[in-house]
């Protein structure tokens, strides 16, 4: 009964969705992951035709969301898409209370400063500040990952609701090197143990060269909203550095939780 009732929901939900808008959606968010890519390049990346790929960057192009480079004939997103962005991240009361916070935690761990959310059934980062060290670590902002490896993402998994736990945990758990969590017994104690701990700490589980280590951020209820993390090569890792981070991602987490009306107990001391 309650599959039916989901199933009958998930059409109900597709029957309003617009199909051009979708892919013109589609076509954006491939070319913020690989601008200057051609035509050909996206129609096989979003499954549309040629024909109706170049019409929706013809449309884009005349609106300014995306820019021709009539050299290369290929596309990136156009300044009007700056706009959006700004806009978004000045609209974003977590985003922009978050800014300071990140800059903050990265100027005290000199490693990356990351700020990860829960979208469905991944994480995505949503602001991130740069570690000032000249070798550090690409992170980009608006992308995608998995909820059951890395620091941030397992602190999102670990608190968030049981039937999405549930779908992870007994999904496929895709390995990205020798320390990835492969098995569903495995990774329901590891979840276990972060919300005992209050925080993450992963090293070498989606790329066996950095580490992670991430806090829970809660809003004015207490519900766990995203995740604050940093993150850096293993080789600037040892005892007492992840001491010293760990303490700065959850004194950082629990000063931001508070600027967005959290006030329970201390997020330090686990919980």
């Amino acid at each position: 009964m309650a599959d039916a009732k989901e199933e009958k929901k998930a059409k109900e939900g597709t029957s309003y969705v617009v199909s051009s808008v979708d892919r013109a959606i589609e076509i954006l968010l491939t070319l913020a992951e690989r601008p200057e890519t051609g035509v050909t390049e996206l129609a096989e990346a979003t499954g549309n035709t040629k024909s109706l790929t170049f019409r929706l960057l013809h449309t884009l192009e005349r609106r300014g969301m995306v820019r021709k480079d009539p050299d290369r004939r290929s596309y990136t997103l156009g300044y009007r898409a700056l706009l959006l962005g700004d806009q978004s991240r000045r609209q974003s009361r977590l985003v922009s209370t978050a800014e300071p916070i990140l800059s903050n935690l990265s100027a005290a761990t000199r490693e990356n400063a990351l700020l990860l959310v829960r979208e469905d059934l991944h994480s995505i980062c949503i602001a991130m500040h740069a570690s000032p060290e000249p070798l550090r670590i690409f992170a980009a902002v608006g992308r995608l990952g998995p909820l059951h490896a890395g620091g941030g993402p397992k602190v999102l998994l670990a608190w968030a609701p049981c039937e999405v736990r549930d779908k992870v945990i007994s999904g496929a758990l895709e390995t990205y090197t020798d320390m990835s969590i492969s098995d569903a017994e495995t990774l329901e104690a590891r979840l276990a143990s972060i919300r005992e701990a209050g925080h993450a700490i992963s090293v070498g589980e989606l790329d066996p060269n950095i580490f992670s280590i991430a806090a829970p951020v809660r809003d004015h209820t207490g519900a766990v909203i995203a995740a604050l993390g940093v993150n850096g090569p293993n080789a600037r890792l040892d005892d007492r550095v992840q001491e010293s981070i760990t303490s700065a991602v959850l004194f950082n987490a629990e000063k931001l939780s508070r600027m967005l009306g959290w006030h329970g107990d201390s997020t330090i001391s686990g919980g």
